[in-house]
């Protein structure tokens, strides 16, 4: 059994060791599709930069077009002139002009000197230019350069330098969530697959603890059964050896033979509650539920308790409420009943004076047994630790006290089984304990009922 226990040890560390490399080489691609994603996005705004870029020479290049055919029809006076212009004005002649654009505020327009002296202003339409901008790119917006903080945008040339062409403002706010979702859904994914490691690495602790902590109590187990199997073995060989060997008298004999007889009386027993944990444990028997009167049950068991209670001295007392039916198994239910008379009656031996109390009520449709000693008493944080299978709490009293640790174990399966519930509390060492049973169901029987 310890070779078992070090090879699901040997297990544990494996798969530890799994999921810690399966974890490194995820948190690695994590880490490289955040690095990817970011050089993604760093790659689409140079790629917005260029295109405005380039429509932002474009419109350059377009309007000195403009500009110089806004000249030549001004030198040959050709009329109004083609071109980007809101508004087309002749003034009077003031002084050294020099032709190009010009800013004043928001407006820019372009001057030209003209043959007679005169100057030739031309206001600049942005609309125009806008859906010249549209024609080159539909995506691509010009706006005033204060507006693009935040998206990669190309300012125009002076005067225009107030104004920058960028991507369409949603457009690179789609980009930016798409970057965003990206984003979070590598990190969901690494998150999640960190926790569900930490989940099964604690799991897999979980139980391989459970599986020790099973293993000690299966060694318990053993070693109390080996121990109740010597004992009455080697008083009954010893009482047969004596009457055997001639060397007692018939008062003697039959002295030897009740002690045998009481021997294997107690070895019966013992084989049957290991025959109980076999039969009744996991829920694998079938029950053979039928309502019966559970008052006569409890009755009858402490009736057959009562010699035993005797024979340790401990007085016995019982309140049974009559007439209390539920369903239950026959058979089952009585080894419930006399496991709890029976922890009892071991652990009130020890008490000054050794009682045990047993009632029975009917309350709110539920048939609730209470099994009460005086005894050593539970430890709380062994209130819960006694049901399990093959345990022993881990003081003198219980070591000296003979048990194999599954009569609660078993008492429990069967109470579950039924749909009821059965705890124990104390109110700790040397406070003896009460076991509560609760049997749903449960009425009271009139007489017409029980003659049918």
């Amino acid at each position: 059994m310890r070779s078992e226990g070090r090879i699901n040890l040997r297990q544990v560390i494996v798969f530890v060791a799994v999921a810690l490399v399966l974890n490194v080489q995820f948190t690695w691609w994590v880490l490289h599709s955040l690095e990817e994603n970011e050089e993604r996005l760093a790659l689409q705004r140079e790629l917005v930069e260029l295109r405005a870029r380039a429509a932002a020479l474009r419109l350059e290049g377009l309007l000195a077009e403009a500009g110089w055919a806004l000249e030549r029809r001004a030198h040959q006076g050709a009329g109004q002139p083609e071109g980007p212009w809101r508004e087309v004005r002749v003034l009077p002649a003031s002084g050294a002009v020099e032709p190009g654009f010009r800013r004043s505020g928001d407006e820019v327009s372009y001057h030209a000197l003209l043959p007679g002296g005169g100057e030739l202003q031309a206001a600049l339409d942005l609309e125009l230019l806008q859906r010249w901008l549209e024609e080159f790119d539909p995506e691509l917006r010009c706006l005033a350069a204060e507006r693009t903080v935040g998206m990669p945008a190309a300012s125009l040339a002076p005067p225009l330098d107030h104004w920058a062409v960028t991507l369409d403002g949603p457009k690179w706010e789609e980009a930016l969530s798409r970057y965003r979702q990206r984003i979070v859904m590598v990190v969901a994914q690494g998150g999640l697959l960190v926790a569900a490691m930490i989940v099964a690495i604690v799991l897999v602790w979980t139980v391989v603890r459970r599986e020790g902590q099973r293993e000690r109590q299966h060694q318990n187990f053993v070693s109390a059964v080996t121990h109740e199997l010597k004992t009455p073995l080697a008083g009954i060989r010893l009482a047969l050896e004596t009457v055997l060997s001639g060397r007692v008298d018939d008062e003697g004999r039959e002295r030897f033979l009740r002690n045998a007889l009481i021997d294997a009386e107690r070895l019966s027993g013992l084989v049957q509650k290991v025959l109980e944990v076999t039969r009744y444990a996991g829920g694998a028997h079938r029950l053979a539920v039928e309502v019966g009167d559970f008052s006569e049950l409890v009755a009858q068991e402490v009736a057959a308790a009562a010699r035993r209670a005797e024979a340790r001295e401990v007085v016995l007392e019982a309140e049974i409420e009559e007439r209390v039916q539920a369903p239950f198994d026959d058979e089952a239910m009585a080894i419930v009943v006399s496991n709890l008379l029976e922890n009892a009656l071991k652990y009130a031996a020890r008490g000054s004076p050794p009682r045990v109390h047993v009632s029975l009520a009917l309350t709110r449709g539920e048939a609730v047994l209470h099994v009460t000693d005086n005894g050593v008493g539970i430890d709380g944080k062994d209130l819960e630790a006694i049901f399990q299978p093959f345990y022993r709490a881990n003081d003198e009293v219980t070591r000296r006290t003979p048990g194999t640790g599954i009569g609660l174990y078993v008492a429990r399966e069967i109470v579950a089984a039924h749909g009821g519930k059965l705890t124990a509390a104390s109110r700790g060492r040397g406070q003896g304990a009460t076991f509560r049973l609760t049997l749903p169901g449960a009425s009271r029987y009139t007489d017409e009922e029980f003659s049918e």
